[in-house]
């Protein structure tokens, strides 16, 4: 899953390295917000504000990205390794054994879903 886009030759490198993470059945479009409606409402609206926040600083990201071992990110930033986990009824305790699942090249930076939307509405 290889794809080419309006980046440098540099970044485009960075991001199919990323991608090889990736499940191989995984198909999601690039910068697009894939609603999960496991999640609760809160937990969406979060998410689709991170998303809007880093399309608009030329961040790629993949939504519901689901890794080689079975995880599923909320928000992976392809341009940096990174892994945005929206928090919102998960424990501590579920989130740490969650984050051991993750694969060891990426960073996981975990956002309360709350803070999120009222950070956004203070505008």
């Amino acid at each position: 899953m290889l794809f080419t886009l309006k980046t440098s030759q540099k970044e485009q490198k960075r991001i199919n390295e990323c991608l090889r993470l990736l499940n191989k059945s995984f198909r999601n479009d690039f910068n697009s917000v894939r609603i999960n409606t496991h999640n609760n409402l809160s937990h969406e609206i979060a998410k689709a504000i991170k998303c809007y926040e880093l399309i608009k600083s030329e961040k790629t990201i993949l939504t519901e990205a689901i890794f080689k071992s079975g995880c599923r990110a909320d928000i992976l930033i392809l341009n940096d390794f990174r892994v945005i986990e929206i928090l919102d009824t998960e424990t501590k305790e579920r989130f740490d054994a969650k984050r051991i699942t993750y694969p060891e090249e990426v960073e996981i930076i975990p956002f309360k879903a709350d803070e999120i939307i009222k950070t956004f509405l203070k505008g």
